[in-house]
């Protein structure tokens, strides 16, 4: 049973096909950024793994140490963005 608005065989210009077009929109850009986090996030752990290889001199370790902190601060800060 149709109640005007949008049919079966056709596409319509009313509200509910503007607001489901504005929602189809509204999740493309959320899965892009989700896309996006994700690979920051796994750009971030690579790094992480490949700082923690390092044996070299004190100061160079304190420098990646200092790196690896930043990067996981920098995990955890999108984790609680993207719930948000």
């Amino acid at each position: 049973m149709n109640k005007g608005g949008v049919g079966l065989t056709g596409g319509g210009s009313g509200p509910t096909s503007v607001a489901a077009a504005a929602a189809a929109q509204k999740q493309k850009a959320l899965l892009q950024r989700v896309d996006t986090d994700i690979t920051s996030i796994v750009e971030n752990f690579n790094h992480l793994v490949n700082v923690a290889r390092v044996s070299d001199p004190p100061v160079r370790n304190s420098q990646e140490a200092f790196m690896m902190e930043m990067r996981g601060a920098r995990m955890v800060s999108r984790v609680f963005l993207a719930s948000s």
